[in-house]
Order: C-alpha cells, then sequence, then structure tokens
C-alpha cells in the first residue's frame, strides 16, 4: 500500500512562503553590498604575502654584526636585486607569473637610538601589488659585543637593574632550495620594466634658440671739470663686511677596497658513473665435429608410349512429338450465355535428348624414372647422402673446423656492459660561487664597512661635497668671503671714481662742473645710457618638450611585451635555532647571542 501523504500536492501557501524567503535573502545581500566592508585585497595575494615572508627572513640572515649601521638614524639597503645576485633569494614573479621589480624592491635596517635597537623594512613591489613590512629588532639581537659575551653600552642593552635576562645562543642554519621562475629579457634598445619592455624614441624635434631684445641702461660717474676751483682731498671711509651664502652641494662616490674573507665548507657529497672502454680479446678453438644427412630431390627422366584412355562424351539424339495447343478459339453461346472457348489440336514438333557416353581413344603416355648425382642415394623421389658437419657452442663463430669469439673485460670493480666499463664513484660539487678543493668548498667574500656598498671587490659610498666660487671660503655647507665698500664723508662736495678708485673732495672756493662722453646723459653726478640689447638663449616653450643641445626634443615611450622563459634556479634559505642540528639544513657555523625570557624583581 501507498501513503496518500507522500503524494500530497504542492500547495499556493508553501510557494508563497518561498518567495518571501527568497526576497528576504535578495535584500540582505543588497545591503550587505552597499555597506563598506573590510579591504579583502591582503586574502588574495598569498603568493605576495609569502615573497615578503622570504625576503624579510633572507634580509634579516644577511644583515650580521658586520653588516649592521652604527650611527642613529642610519640605514644600511639591499635591493631585490643584490639578493639575487648574492643568492639570498630566488627571482620572485607575482601571482601572474610576472617578474617583480627588482630595483624598487629592497630590504633596509636602521639603527633607531639606543633605546629602541633596530628596525628591519621589507619593501617588495610586484605588479600593481607594493606593500612593506615592518620588524623592531631590539637592540640586545645584535650586539657586536655580545658574541664575545661583552657589554653593549652603545645600544644600551642592559636593562634596569629590576630585570634580568639569561644569555642564549643561537645557530645560524641553510638549506638549498630549489625552484622555477619566469625569466624575461628584451630586444636590443629596450629596456625591461616588470613583464614589458620599455624604449623611448624621439617624436618630434624643433629648435631651441630664442632671440630676446630687452633695454639695458648704463651707467657711470661723471667726470669732474674742476676748472679754477680750489678743493680739499678728504679721507675715504673703508667699511668691510661678511658676505655669506649657500655653498653648492653636489655628490662623489669615495671607493675603497673591501675586505676579502675565505669561506670554507664541507662539500656536497655524492654519486657519479665513471665509464672507461673494456679490454677487446679474441678467442679460438676446435669446432665439435658430427654428422648429418643431406638430401636433395631426385632428378626426373620421362620416356613415351602409345597407349588407350577413355573420356566421357555428351552425345545428343533428335525425334518428333506430339504436342496439343488451343485452336478454333471464339464465343459461343451456352445455355444460352455468351462463353469464350476454344477446341484442342495437335501438331508435331522436333525433341532432342542428349547423356555421357564412354567412348576410347589412344595416347601417349610417359615412364618416369629417377636418378641421383654420385655419391647420393637413391630413396623414392629423393637423394641423400651422410656429410660430417662442425659446429661451435653459443657466442662462437664457424670458420672452417675452428670457432672464434670476440668479448670484453673490465678491470676489477667495474660492470660490463655492451663493450664499456663502468662503475659508481664517489662525486663532491659546490653551491654556486665555490671552488671544490678535494671534500671543501672554497670561496672568498668580500665585506665593506657600515654605509658602503659592495660592487665586486670594492665599496663605494656616495658622499655629499660642498664648494665655493673663486674668492669664497668653504665653512660647512656655507661660502663666506670679506667684501670692501668705499664712501665719502658727509662734508664731501666732490666725488671722482668709484670702489677703490674712489676719491672725496670738499670745494673749498670756486665752483666744479660734471661732463659726460657721447652718447650719455648727465644725471646728477653720474652720466646714463639707455639702450636696447638682443640676447639669444636657448629654451623649450612648449611643454612636455626637453632641451637637448640647440634642439627641443619630445620623447614618446613605446612599450611591448617581454619575452618570457622557464628557467630553473637555485637559493639558500637561512634560518636562527637554538637547537644544534635542524633537520633538512646545514649549519653555516656562525652564532648569535640572544637574551631569554626576563626575570623582574
Amino acid at each position: 500500500m501507498y501513503s496518500n501523504e507522500s503524494k500530497r500536492g504542492f500547495s499556493i501557501l508553501d510557494l508563497i512562503v518561498k518567495i518571501i524567503f527568497a526576497a528576504l535573502f535578495i535584500f540582505i545581500i543588497i545591503w550587505l553590498f552597499n555597506k563598506k566592508v573590510p579591504n579583502m585585497k591582503p586574502f588574495y595575494s598569498n603568493q605576495f604575502r609569502e615573497n615578503i615572508k622570504y625576503m624579510q627572513e633572507a634580509g634579516e640572515a644577511y644583515f650580521t654584526d658586520d653588516k649592521m649601521p652604527t650611527a642613529d638614524g642610519e640605514s644600511v639597503r639591499l635591493s631585490l636585486a643584490e639578493m639575487e645576485k648574492l643568492n639570498l633569494v630566488i627571482p620572485f614573479v607575482d601571482k601572474d607569473g610576472n617578474a617583480c621589480d627588482v630595483n624598487s624592491s629592497y630590504v633596509s635596517i636602521t639603527k633607531l637610538d639606543e633605546e629602541r635597537g633596530y628596525e628591519l623594512k621589507t619593501n617588495l613591489v610586484c605588479g600593481s601589488e607594493s606593500n612593506y613590512t615592518i620588524k623592531s629588532l631590539g637592540c640586545h639581537n645584535y650586539c657586536p659585543q655580545a658574541m664575545n659575551g661583552g657589554q653593549c653600552p652603545e645600544c644600551n642593552c642592559e636593562n634596569e637593574d629590576k630585570c634580568t635576562a639569561a644569555k642564549i645562543t643561537e645557530y645560524q642554519y641553510r638549506k638549498l632550495v630549489k625552484g622555477a621562475h619566469t625569466k624575461y629579457t628584451c630586444a636590443k634598445g629596450y629596456k625591461l620594466k616588470g613583464s614589458n619592455c620599455i624604449k623611448v624614441v624621439l617624436k618630434d624635434s624643433k629648435s631651441a634658440i630664442v632671440t630676446k631684445t630687452d633695454t639695458k641702461t648704463y651707467v657711470k660717474p661723471a667726470t669732474v671739470v674742476k676748472g679754477d676751483s680750489k678743493l680739499k682731498q678728504l679721507t675715504t671711509v673703508v667699511s668691510t663686511k661678511t658676505e655669506t651664502k649657500d655653498a653648492t652641494k653636489g655628490t662623489k662616490t669615495e671607493t675603497k677596497d673591501a675586505t676579502p674573507k675565505s669561506e670554507s665548507i664541507d662539500a656536497n657529497k655524492g654519486t657519479k658513473t665513471e665509464t672507461i672502454n673494456a679490454t677487446s680479446k679474441t678467442e679460438t678453438k676446435n669446432a665439435t665435429p658430427g654428422t648429418k644427412t643431406e638430401t636433395k630431390s631426385a632428378t626426373a627422366t620421362q620416356s613415351p608410349y602409345t597407349c588407350v584412355k577413355q573420356r566421357t562424351e555428351n552425345r545428343c539424339t533428335t525425334y518428333p512429338k506430339q504436342v496439343a495447343y488451343s485452336c478454333d478459339c471464339g464465343t459461343r453461346y451456352v445455355n444460352g450465355m455468351p462463353t469464350y472457348t476454344c477446341n484442342t489440336c495437335y501438331k508435331t514438333v522436333q525433341e532432342t535428348s542428349c547423356k555421357d557416353v564412354v567412348v576410347s581413344y589412344n595416347a601417349t603416355c610417359y615412364t618416369t624414372k629417377y636418378s641421383c648425382p654420385s655419391g647420393y642415394t637413391l630413396s623414392g623421389q629423393t637423394c641423400s647422402r651422410s656429410v660430417t658437419t662442425y659446429s661451435c657452442p653459443s657466442g662462437y663463430t664457424l670458420s672452417g673446423t675452428k670457432c672464434t669469439r670476440s668479448y670484453y673485460t673490465c678491470p676489477s670493480g667495474y660492470t660490463l656492459s655492451g663493450s664499456k666499463c663502468s662503475r659508481s664513484v664517489a662525486a663532491y660539487s659546490c653551491p654556486s660561487g665555490y671552488t671544490l678543493s678535494g671534500t671543501k668548498c672554497n670561496r672568498t667574500t668580500y665585506t665593506c664597512p657600515s654605509g658602503y656598498t659592495l660592487s665586486g671587490t670594492k665599496c663605494n659610498k656616495t658622499v655629499t661635497t660642498y664648494s665655493c666660487a673663486s674668492g669664497y671660503t668653504l665653512s660647512g655647507t656655507k661660502c663666506s668671503r670679506q667684501v670692501k665698500s668705499y664712501s665719502c664723508p658727509s662734508e664731501t662736495d666732490v666725488k671722482e671714481g668709484s670702489g677703490a678708485n674712489l676719491k672725496c673732495y670738499q670745494l673749498i672756493s670756486g665752483s666744479v662742473s660734471y661732463k659726460c662722453d657721447s652718447g650719455y646723459k648727465l644725471n646728477g653726478t653720474n652720466c646714463v645710457k639707455t639702450e636696447k640689447v638682443s640676447t639669444t638663449t636657448k629654451e623649450c616653450k612648449t611643454k612636455g618638450y626637453k632641451l637637448e643641445g640647440d634642439k627641443c626634443n619630445l620623447y614618446t615611450t613605446k612599450k611591448i611585451k617581454a619575452t618570457a622563459k622557464k628557467v630553473n634556479s637555485s637559493y639558500y634559505k637561512y634560518i636562527w635555532s637554538r637547537k644544534t642540528s635542524v633537520a633538512g639544513y646545514t649549519a653555516t657555523g656562525k652564532t648569535r647571542t640572544v637574551k631569554g625570557e626576563e626575570i623582574c624583581k
């Protein structure tokens, strides 16, 4: 039996309730989307977060005591390009497989002050994503003297007398990590930027020569005409003042030899297959004799003779035969009804009958005889004889009554494979940058003092320089010089000359006058001349144009996709641990002392 409830229909009430719930759900979704929700972008950048984490770990391992800044506010920066060159990290790619910006991405460490210690900043730029992290390292992690158990007063590592902390030694380990990344290259003339190739091309060029006409006024002292006047020369007043201006700021690169440091680690032990040619030898011995029966078909010879043979022939006989047929056909009335009827007539036809009969006839027959070559015995239609045979063991080749073979031998410890001898031997290999010497890997590294950047075997540092114009004296960032000024006393009536040649006179009697050279007009005791002067300058008035020599050039940027190629690479991952061994890692030999848990009283 079936339950009636299981077949109950879908009611209108159920439909209305479901429509109400669906509308309510849609309304809540729309309301949530109109609200300000937290930025979810960080959840979509797992690759970016992993990359910045690896950069931070590699930077923290790199900045050991000898690479730390010493002065408050001083920073040491290591770009991603330098980190890749030092094999601290492999080239990074973003979530889309594009290379990160190796110049804008960096790790820097800054000494804050004695109390706060150091700050490690990791900045990463990958395509459209960019961000940075800040990690406070605490001065006690990087005390130069802590390695020897000394104190660190320069960074105030000691706490107040109320608290003490045990010193713990940490060991540095590393392991070789292999991976693959996308390498981008550009055609000649292009510069790589991210996953694109950029080239600046000249779009337009125009003359940069500009001629200007200005009005210029020339002023010079008028010539004194003394006539019959009587003058008394007064002492010229000389005053001195210091003229100061900012020095011209510039930079220069200071270079010194980097400090070489030899490093030796155990080579990676492995095995390799050593192969040499096997020694070829030839061995000969007597073949084993035996017998076998050699057979061939006998030669057949036929002789003709007359014989009687029989054959079957088909023979036929013709005879007359009566055959009935319809004739005299027409319509007749039978019982008053018209009926079509025919009579039966007969005619004679020739009929043929055939049958097979056996007949005899004379034919030519042949008698066959068989014969064999000399030395053979006839048996039926086969000729046979016994012959001597020679045989060789497997691997030998029969030559007459001799058996020969060629084979190869190997020295002791080798395994024969075809014509080659091979064996497994110990092989040692070194990471990139190291040189193998026996079972050791050696390399020479170079370090620079704080503030310098390593370039090959040289340490470079850009320093700020200041310079002054001729006649000035440099003092810090200022240029100064002593300037003398000349003037006349208040009782002066007549002035003649200027500067160091200034002469001052007091009129005792008579009068004086002034005159000017041709083209000048007298104005008080000075001669003034105004004229138009044309000057030629070089400048670009159109926005976007760049002055280059006598030309104003407009450039445009051409961008194409870079050629992508998957390449394999490897780098060392560094960690610090308090354990004396870490699975999968190799000790570098470096240690550092850190403070343990503080105990305060």
